[in-house]
């Protein structure tokens, strides 16, 4: 960083005295110096005044670094809420818990991100089976002690099964939210957000196939029956998330060993093709889970587009939408929206009424509108986003208006006392009458950080989350809103919530009294809840973001960006620049324009090896990094094995301590740190006997080394007349079964 200079480095002393002693040589005339002469008091008022335009000129204010971090497109974040998988029992019979149900955990409440199919049922048991073992792991399951999805050493044909207490519906969407054990030493990288959902997709390194236990076409003999996967966001059991399945005909009850006692309905998970880096190990398999979010929705919006034809309709599931009150509006012509109302049946309406039919269904718990034909309602004019339905709860219907413009510059309206509301969830309406009309019609109104690049004809505000107002502009820098006599400034979508005290520890979410008999708890703390940033946080992270890499250009960009590639756990990166792989006499022939990545994902194996799906998933996340003339090629790292063959002359006692030896030898020549101090054999790296002769002469008890010589295993290596062995640059080396001898001193 650069330093920063001392504007305010003159004191009005410091400043008077140097004015006093240049009047002799810049005056001669100007003999009274005293402090009546009207010259010095200028002198001093001068003085005074750079000595507070110093001071003012060394300040940076808040204001001040808020505009810099502006100008590098950074601005403070908002607050996070704490997300958490909440799981319900005591179903009793199938239903839907609409997107929005309110959760409530002591003091915080929290609410469902998404509209979830709950089904009668419970997981009764876990089975994991594999060629050699079965395995019954109910009670880790229950207790949440990890244990393998298809054992330590997957392979095709391992089978994971759920054994559940009754049938689970037919032609029904049932959710399984696995929760994965992720407490690695290398984090699992992050989703991009800047990044396209089908850019930053993750390619599974392995397939997995759902099947329950059925009955075949005649219904008679028992048979495994395919089940259609509706949804997979575990990437195939790679990571936590949420599986959604639909069975396609009756379950029927099988006893399973080991699992025998008695009949049960289950589903099982097969490995179809392996090919894990890391074998998937499980925390928790949650039968009727969805993620809530410590949160609080006052109102919300949901669009549709209309094509414009007659009988319309427009379906939602959502907890406000089903139990809160509504405004229906339409986007006209001029992009105005105007308030539609709502009627018991469109047969009532005349063809210029703006009306619409609302409906719910109890069972789904769903609304919908139904709008006109032109003969009984108006039809909504094509277009899209232009029918929206506007939901709240019936408390905020007169609290969502922050009252009446007074059409006068710089207006503030204070909007909340003692909550603090999500900038980003703010959707603000502004009404007027037109000439001639009678009905009030809407604008929508845009919340910005500032008014420094808004237009006169720009519709803005900025919402002060300190103060807990809305301040709108002035007709230069943001148009203010026209005059009403009434409430013309409202919210249509609104919502508060984000903290660190969202992240509640397990178990603490219990609160829910939407339906009778059924309650929900939380297995996992939630996580994520942050606080807003402040300002020096933000200045820290300007410092993290403009050293991290946005292009791939050098061979340390690429190894930063391929090492944060999102949903994998890479463990270690090589950029080969200017290599292609299959050449030979590298680095004396290069090839223009050519990149070569080799990778190593993280693994409890000796020699991890990377799948193609990890490869794919790099290379397509590189590519939005890469230069356009540059060829990438994204590869494993090979492997090569070497074997220590020693003869080491020891102190006596040390004679049989060949064991350390091996040891120390084992933890030079690895390719990965497994927590044991060592960093891991670079790559490319040439394995020379001074490396071997340097580690063992360093242990206690050892006199000298009398001879070594070294073996190699593997591809792309290359053995000197010295003994010393030469690999690749994109390889690796492991240790072999080394051999050392010793011999004790007073045997020579």
């Amino acid at each position: 960083m650069l330093p920063i200079p001392n504007l305010d480095d003159r004191m009005f002393e410091q400043m008077v005295l140097e004015a006093r002693k240049s009047i002799p040589k810049l005056y001669p005339e100007w003999t009274d110096e005293n402090e009546h002469d009207p010259g010095i008091t200028l002198l001093e008022l001068m003085s005074w005044m750079t000595e507070m335009q110093q001071y003012y000129l060394n300040r940076v204010t808040e204001r001040s670094e808020r505009k810099f971090l502006k100008l590098l497109g950074i601005r403070q974040r908002d607050a996070v809420s704490a997300v958490c998988e909440a799981s319900f029992s005591g179903v009793q019979q199938p239903l839907v818990l609409p997107q929005g149900t309110p959760l409530q955990a002591m003091e915080q409440r929290f609410e469902t991100l998404q509209s979830v199919q709950l089904v009668p049922g419970g997981l009764e048991k876990v089975i994991v089976r594999t060629e050699t073992a079965a395995g019954d792991f109910t009670s880790n399951n229950h207790a949440q002690i990890a244990y393998y999805a298809f054992g330590p050493m997957p392979r095709k044909g391992a089978h994971l099964y759920l054994g559940f207490d009754r049938a689970l519906p037919a032609n029904t969407e049932i959710s399984l939210y696995f929760k994965m054990f992720e407490r690695y030493p290398v984090a699992i990288g992050k989703p991009d957000p800047a990044a396209s959902q089908s850019s930053s997709a993750m390619i599974a390194s392995a397939k997995v196939g759902w099947t329950f236990a059925g009955a075949d076409q005649d219904g008679q003999s028992e048979s495994w029956l395919p089940i259609e996967e509706v949804g997979d966001g575990t990437a195939h059991l790679s990571q936590s998330g949420e599986i959604k399945l639909r069975i396609s005909s009756e379950m029927k009850p099988i006893a399973l060993y080991p699992a025998d006692d008695r009949s049960r309905y289950w589903l099982c998970c097969t490995l179809e093709e392996d090919g894990y880096e890391l074998s998937p190990k499980i925390e928790k398999i949650s039968l009727n889970v969805v993620q809530a979010a410590e949160q609080e929705t006052f109102s919300e919006v949901t669009s549709w587009a209309s094509t414009g034809e007659p009988d319309q309709s427009f379906e939602v599931s959502s907890h406000l939408a089903f139990n809160g009150l509504h405004t229906v509006q339409v986007q006209d012509e001029q992009g105005r929206w105007r308030d539609w109302h709502t009627v018991a049946s469109l047969q009532s309406c005349g063809p210029d009424d703006r009306c619409c039919e609302l409906q719910q269904d109890s069972a789904r718990r769903t609304t919908r509108l139904r709008f006109g034909d032109g003969a009984h309602g108006l039809i909504p004019p094509q277009g899209t986003q232009r029918v929206r339905l506007i939901a709240y709860p019936a408390a905020f219907d007169h609290a969502r208006y922050i009252g009446s413009s007074k059409g006068l510059p710089w207006q503030s309206f204070e909007v909340s006392r003692g909550i603090v509301y999500k900038p980003g969830s703010m959707l603000l309406q502004v009404g007027y009458r037109p000439r001639g009309e009678d009905s009030v019609v809407w604008e929508d109104w845009q919340a910005v950080d500032d008014f420094d690049n808004s237009k006169s004809t720009d519709r803005h505000y900025v919402y002060d989350a300190a103060a807990g107002t809305i301040r709108f502009g002035n007709n230069e820098a943001g148009l203010t809103p026209p005059k009403s006599v009434e409430p013309n400034i409202r919210f249509i979508r609104l919502q508060a919530g984000g903290g660190a005290r969202g992240n509640v520890k397990e178990g603490l979410v219990t609160g829910f009294t939407d339906i009778a008999g059924v309650s929900v708890t939380n297995a996992f703390p939630a996580q994520g809840g942050q606080e807003a940033e402040t300002l020096d946080q933000a200045k820290l992270r300007v410092l993290r973001e403009l050293a991290a890499p946005t292009r791939a250009v050098t061979a340390e960009d690429y190894e930063a960006i391929a090492k944060a590639t999102p949903g994998l756990r890479v463990a270690r990166v090589k950029a080969i620049p200017l290599y292609k792989p299959g050449m030979r006499d590298y680095p004396k022939v290069k090839a223009p324009a050519q990149m070569t990545v080799a990778v190593v994902p993280y693994s409890e194996s000796d020699q991890p090896k990377a799948s193609a799906g990890f490869l794919q998933t790099i290379q397509q996340h590189l590519e939005r990094y890469r230069l356009l003339t540059t060829e990438l090629h994204v590869i494993p790292a090979a492997y090569i094995k070497v074997t220590v063959h020693a003869v080491v002359v020891m102190e006596p006692k040390y004679k049989n301590d060949q064991r350390q030896i091996v040891q120390q030898l084992r933890m030079l020549l690895q390719p990965m740190d497994h927590g044991q101090g060592a960093e891991g054999w670079r790559f490319g790296r040439s394995v020379y006997k001074g490396d071997i002769y340097g580690v063992i002469s360093r242990l206690r008890g050892v006199l000298y080394v009398q001879d070594i010589w070294l073996d190699a295993e593997g591809t792309g290596f290359h053995k000197d007349q010295v003994g010393d062995i030469h690999i690749a640059p994109y390889a690796l080396v492991y240790s072999g079964n080394h051999e050392v001898e010793t011999i004790s001193q007073t045997d020579l």
